[in-house]
């Protein structure tokens, strides 16, 4: 691994629905069962918020509606594998995450990076983490993050 090279900023973007669904993707290219959520690579020049609106445009369509919530506290980076960051010309990235609340509309995905999507309910949702090789800390950060920021803000509006 190149240890000199930097990490690439990315947003991601934690869709939640009023039953408390999460939404997950899955990449094309991806051959096993791992599914994330939606996220994407920042531009130059652009804002966090403009990145977050351009990856759930991109990713999911334009009659995708939603509201974001804000900011959440569950930010982490990651190394890539040594072929990706060549591919790249990044160690890994850095991914900050927003809430961001599903009001309506279809889903209609961008097939030349995502090959299906799916909500996982609340129940499930530690067990989706797992097998999409979070560790535990970031599952917990994570419930902690849902509980101290979404759920608050969704119930207060």
């Amino acid at each position: 691994m190149n240890t000199e090279q930097s990490y690439r900023a990315s947003i991601g973007a934690i869709i939640v629905d009023d039953d408390f669904n999460f939404l997950f993707v899955k990449l094309a290219m991806e051959k096993g069962e791992r599914y994330d959520f939606v996220k994407g690579g920042m531009k130059k020049g652009e804002t966090e918020l403009e990145t977050l609106k351009r990856e759930i445009k991109e990713e999911l369509g334009e009659g995708f509606v939603y509201e974001i919530i804000g900011k959440s506290s569950w930010y982490f980076i990651y190394d890539w594998g040594k072929e990706f960051q060549e591919k790249k010309g990044f160690r890994g990235q850095a991914r900050q995450n927003y809430w961001v609340k599903y009001v309506f509309g279809e889903i209609n995905l961008q097939k030349e990076e995502l090959s299906d999507y799916k909500w996982v309910s609340k129940e499930n949702i530690v067990a989706e983490l797992k097998n999409s090789n979070f560790s535990e800390i970031e599952i917990n950060r994570f419930l902690t993050d849902f509980e101290n920021i979404f759920k608050k803000s969704i119930t207060s509006l």
